[in-house]
């Protein structure tokens, strides 16, 4: 899993609400012209967070009365609402849900979002004199399962790209295994390991202990004939061999004296001519790449936006060849493809 989305702070249905197009447009990671104005991210969240957009419709003063809140207060955050047709008002001054609405999902992600903002404006200023630098507001962190809802849905777009990218990537010259057999490590949320189940892979999917116990619970990767495998990458991985390992937004959370561990780790488990595949934003491939570097910075104790230079020159220390970058989605995703040594010929 990746540190760019956390949880919000109520519940939501994994996979659930109208986000055909996932909510990264609602994140930190969204693309510059489509980025959500930070005024009002901070406003959505405060009227999430105290129970404003649970009171609608309603006037500002039965809001208020209601929640123990400050009337004026309450009315100038909904007039920001109101400005940005998240709510309307009428002539008697009771607000209700506007035009733009939110889907249960979208909510808790754009109020997320807030929660970003302010995490980013506290954490930045410190961590640039101590790298573990504490917040002095740290948002709360309920339901670990909202925040896997949130890291799918604002990944969908890369979804199908990805894993059709790491299908067809035996193309030039050397034949797909069939029957492909994949390991999805930290798959988090699992949309990955699902779309490469629905293309008749051998998947397998591997996270801590908490991932896979929500998993588990969630059932889809079960019912798709995932195997889930619960254990910390750094000490224990699956046998294999695999012909391809998927590392979707993992690297990153990492600094890159681990990402060489980790990249000599899965070698062991690597076909002889399986591929690694790293599914990341790095930091010199535009405005989301770099922003995902602070996003790091804030999120996580050590890991980075890495560049693609750090990252070639990992996968080559590590005895890694043919290594492949290429983009997906909007704005763009980077994928690292890498052979696990030299591939001779087509395998049947």
């Amino acid at each position: 899993m990746s540190g760019d989305i956390e949880q919000p702070h109520q519940e939501a249905e994994r996979g659930s609400g109208p986000d055909i197009d996932g909510t990264q447009h609602l994140s930190a990671l969204a693309a510059p012209g489509a980025l959500a104005d930070w005024r009002l991210a901070l406003c959505f969240e405060t009227a999430h967070d105290a129970g404003v957009l649970d009171g609608l419709p309603a006037t500002a003063p039965q809001i208020a009365a209601a929640r123990r809140l400050d009337e004026a207060a309450v009315r100038a955050i909904l007039y920001v609402l109101v400005a940005w047709e998240y709510a309307t008002v009428d002539d008697n001054g009771v607000f209700s849900v506007g035009p733009r609405g939110t889907g249960q999902q979208e909510r808790a992600a754009l109020a997320q979002h807030g929660a970003w903002i302010r995490r980013w404006a506290t954490l930045v200023p410190r961590r640039v004199h101590d790298r573990q630098a504490a917040a002095p507001d740290e948002p709360p962190r309920p339901d670990p399962a909202v925040g896997l809802a949130l890291l799918e849905s604002a990944s969908r777009p890369y979804h199908g790209p990805v894993t059709q990218a790491c299908r067809s990537a035996y193309a030039d010259g050397v034949a797909a295994p069939a029957n492909m057999r994949v390991l999805d490590l930290g798959g988090g949320h699992g949309a990955y390991a699902l779309e490469f189940a629905r293309h008749g892979c051998v998947t397998t999917m591997q996270d801590l202990p908490g991932v896979i116990d929500l998993a588990r619970t969630d059932g889809r990767l079960a019912s798709a004939g995932v195997e889930l495998v619960a254990g910390d990458a750094f000490v224990e991985l699956p046998a294999g061999p695999f012909d391809l390992v998927l590392c979707g937004t993992l690297t990153n959370i990492f600094d890159m004296a681990r990402v060489r561990d980790l990249l000599g780790r899965l070698r062991g488990i690597l076909a002889s001519d399986g591929q690694l595949a790293i599914a990341t934003w790095v930091r010199d491939r535009g405005p989301v790449g770099a922003a995902f570097g602070v996003q790091m910075l804030v999120a996580t104790p050590g890991g980075d936006a890495h560049s693609e230079d750090d990252y070639r020159a990992a996968l080559g220390d590590a005895g890694y060849s043919d290594i492949r970058v290429t983009e997906h989605g909007d704005p763009p995703l980077a994928l690292i493809l890498a052979r696990c040594g030299e591939v001779l010929h087509a395998r049947s």
